[in-house]
């Protein structure tokens, strides 16, 4: 079967082993790969995944261009597709969105969390706006982050109190609605139409109920479901076969594998 890994992580080589080590030592995990895009393109040989978007994070107002600038050049890499990323207090969001649109990338990523700001607030609700106005797919970090397991920012319900302020967005909610949340999942996010989640570090994880999971992937819109591993974080290989096991029907793992992916991404021009 063809896979569309949709939520993936790199960082330039010099710089990867540093970021690797400072993030395992938060989160008290250990990554699966060494997070550079050379070693994201041979997990994906060795796990016959065809596509990895790449999901970048500008944790600074001041570094959204430098972010930017490096996924330009990781989009023009066969193989890849890459977001981009704005923080949602640099006050040159705007035309740092239209230059991410110019330059052919299919959305944007943005994570509360190691951002230090909350998803229903104003800033962050105008840079989704905004992005969604443009035609940008939005990717946010859902439920707990695992660095930062006492605070968390961005929740199903947090989210779900400011989407009226987002019609017509196409919002991408990591890690299966909500790490850590599965019940508000299913209570705030399932059944409207603005909401997209990827499979992104949730199955085998000790936060998450498998039965929870499979009642989620099979109230949500099915053509609203995403494949993602969240590599270098999670083992894609494995990543699919446990996506690949769960009692759904074959139609159902073929959108979430790849149609899905595939028509969100043809949909962005």
């Amino acid at each position: 079967m063809k896979i569309i890994d949709f939520h993936t992580h790199t960082f330039p080589d010099r710089l990867a082993p540093g970021a690797i080590a400072s993030l395992e030592k938060s989160s008290g995990t250990r990554a699966a790969l060494n997070g550079t895009v050379g070693a994201l393109l041979e997990s994906m040989k060795n796990s016959g995944v065809c596509t990895s978007v790449l999901m970048p994070i500008a944790v600074k107002p001041g570094n959204s261009k430098t972010i930017n600038n490096c996924a330009i050049e990781n989009d023009k890499i066969s193989g890849l597709v890459s977001f981009g990323s704005v923080h949602p207090l640099d006050e040159n969001y705007i035309s740092e969105l239209e230059r991410i649109k110019k330059a052919g990338l299919k959305g944007i990523k943005l994570h509360p969390d190691f951002q230090s700001v909350f998803i229903d607030d104003d800033e962050t609700v105008a840079v989704m706006r905004a992005a969604a106005d443009m035609g940008l797919l939005i990717t946010i970090h859902s439920g707990m982050d695992v660095s930062y397991p006492k605070l968390h920012r961005s929740t199903p319900k947090r989210l779900a109190s400011v989407l009226p302020k987002l019609k017509g967005a196409r919002i991408i909610c990591a890690h299966s609605g909500g790490y850590r949340y599965n019940d508000d999942v299913l209570e705030y996010l399932v059944g409207h139409e603005e909401i997209y989640i990827d499979t992104s570090y949730s199955l085998n994880q000790p936060q998450m109920d498998t039965d929870k999971l499979i009642r989620i992937y099979k109230e949500m819109d099915p053509s609203h479901i995403l494949f993602g591993t969240d590599s270098p974080w999670e083992d894609q290989k494995k990543s699919a076969q446990g996506i690949m096991s769960l009692p759904l029907s074959d139609g159902l793992k073929e959108k979430i594998m790849h149609e899905n992916a595939e028509k969100l991404l043809c949909s962005t021009v």
